[in-house]
């Protein structure tokens, strides 16, 4: 990861996940990416969860709190968090303890952030929205993460996804679906508390098989990948912004950034041509 490139101030990555309402598999979003930048190895990543109050302001991460078996914060270092904290705050409130939180892993190579209210306060490099059952439903505090939003994650398609109001429709937005059984499955995994069909000794948050002919493993994991696609190519771009100089970055630089990053010299050097950043000095023909 590029932590570990002297050349480059150190900026963890900043990945928001938001949603249209409460339970719309939010939560299992941000397991299944967390899960899959851990095991691709990734760098060390930190979770974020917020949840809005109507009074009082908290940071958590003390152990006792954010390590409770009904936690989503206990699901998300499960899932492959480094470290986690809670924030509970009115959003009029929310900028100051975000940022706080956020400086607390200054050491990190990304931070997950959960909640759409973040959107409002920090400019993050990818954002995903999860749409509900109704992809017309999204409630008014989730618009303006919506806005921001460069993966969208959808039940299902509309006939005609122009019609859908409030949807970011430009070209660099990436859209992916899951199944209504599969998320059906999720959504009852994520309301266990409140469904009494559901056997509460089953764990559902990293293997969520509630129907044993439902695998809600497939569609959300490839959701995971388009999102970690996406942080791929932005990690690409503020290394490349981050180390060239006057346009330019010198070969051998290139090959270690490059190298660190897990991509090839090629593709390291289509993304810097798309930029306009000239690879200089190169002995060895990589670029």
């Amino acid at each position: 990861m590029t932590a570990n490139i002297p050349e480059l101030r150190h900026k963890p990555l900043l990945v928001c996940i938001g949603g249209a309402h409460s339970s719309c598999g939010k939560t299992t979003l941000a397991e299944r990416l967390l899960k899959r930048l851990t095991e691709r190895k990734k760098g060390a990543w930190g979770a974020v969860k917020y949840t809005q109050t109507a009074f009082y302001t908290s940071l958590s991460d003390a152990a006792e709190t954010i390590s409770q078996s009904d936690k989503d914060t206990t699901r998300l270092l499960i899932a492959g968090a480094q470290k986690a904290q809670w924030i509970q705050s009115p959003r009029h409130e929310l900028e100051e303890i975000l940022r706080i939180a956020i400086d607390k892993f200054w050491d990190m190579d990304g931070i997950l952030v959960e909640g759409n209210s973040p959107t409002e306060y920090i400019d993050f490099d990818v954002v995903a929205f999860v749409f509900g059952e109704d992809p017309l439903k999204v409630k008014d505090s989730a618009k303006r993460a919506l806005e921001k939003a460069s993966v969208l994650v959808l039940r299902e398609f509309p006939p005609d996804i122009n019609q859908m109001p409030y949807v970011p429709l430009s070209c660099g937005v990436k859209t992916c679906n899951i199944s209504s059984e599969q998320w059906d499955a999720v959504t009852a995994a994520e309301n266990t508390a409140d469904n009494p069909n559901i056997d509460p000794n089953i764990d559902p948050n990293i293997d969520p098989n509630i129907d044993p002919n439902i695998d809600p493993n497939i569609d959300w994991d490839s959701c995971a990948q388009v999102i970690e696609n996406e942080i791929v190519k932005k990690e690409i771009v503020n290394t490349l912004t981050g180390l060239s100089c006057d346009g330019r970055i010198p070969c051998a630089l290139a090959r270690k950034a490059a190298e660190l990053l897990g991509i090839s010299y090629n593709k390291f050097g289509e993304a810097a041509n798309a930029l306009n950043i000239r690879i200089t000095t190169c002995e060895l023909g990589c670029f």
